[in-house]
């Protein structure tokens, strides 16, 4: 049974063996989650979209096959050649120097797993089968890519803005909690995935002030 875990990564060594499609995949994710990551391709040929990213450094390239002692300071290490004894081999040594270790196609041999993930901004779904059906976990990405489109993304944004003014504005626990359930609502969440998000926020706003009147009267009548 794995247990899930978010990772910041930032500045750490990310080490993927390996410059096909599949390594390609594993750059394109890191790069994605942090922009200050630092990844080394380990390969003697790479992918176009790899050769992009090293000429914008964005990645470390060495030009190279591995070679035991590759993996020295690595945090993380992706073993994606397509030799399964050589894979066996990166995932050896980097269980030894305590590196945690993904290899394709084996999750037996992993220490870890990278599951299917659906990303906008900084909200982010995951769906894992353990290495089951990496199939089905895509599938339903897929699926959650038409539930959550790119709107919820933003609004996560305003969502932040407005959760640092309501901290003024609704002092009392129970009423941002009140807040907070409006803000979850059916017609709520449809209008950001129909990207109407001015007309959420507006609605949100008048409940706020309605929440925060009720709050008001209430403390009043206590007092």
């Amino acid at each position: 049974m794995l247990y899930p875990v978010n990772l910041d990564l930032s500045g750490r060594l990310i080490i993927v063996v390996g410059g096909g499609t599949v390594a390609e995949r594993k750059v394109a994710g890191l790069l994605a989650a942090d922009a200050c990551v630092s990844v080394r391709v380990i390969a003697p040929q790479m992918t176009e979209r790899l050769h992009a990213f090293a000429a914008d450094e964005r990645i470390d390239w060495r030009n190279e096959r591995y070679i035991r002692g590759s993996l020295e300071g690595a945090f993380l290490v992706y073993a994606a050649t397509d030799s399964p004894a050589i894979n066996a081999e990166i995932a050896a040594e980097a269980k030894a120097c305590g590196s945690l270790v993904n290899v394709i196609d084996d999750p037996h041999a992993s220490s870890f797993q990278v599951p299917s993930m659906l990303r906008r901004g900084d909200f982010l779904l995951t769906a894992s089968t353990g290495g089951g059906s990496p199939a089905l976990a895509r599938a339903i990405r897929m699926e959650l890519e038409q539930f959550y489109p790119p709107s919820f993304g933003m609004w996560l944004e305003r969502a932040a803005i407005l959760r640092a003014k309501l901290q003024e504005e609704l002092p009392t626990s129970s009423a941002r909690t009140e807040f907070w359930r409006t803000a979850l609502h059916p017609d709520i969440l449809n209008m950001i995935r129909c990207g109407e998000l001015e007309k959420a926020e507006v609605e949100l706003r008048h409940a706020a002030l309605d929440i925060g009147a009720k709050s008001s009267h209430g403390s009043g009548r206590r007092a």
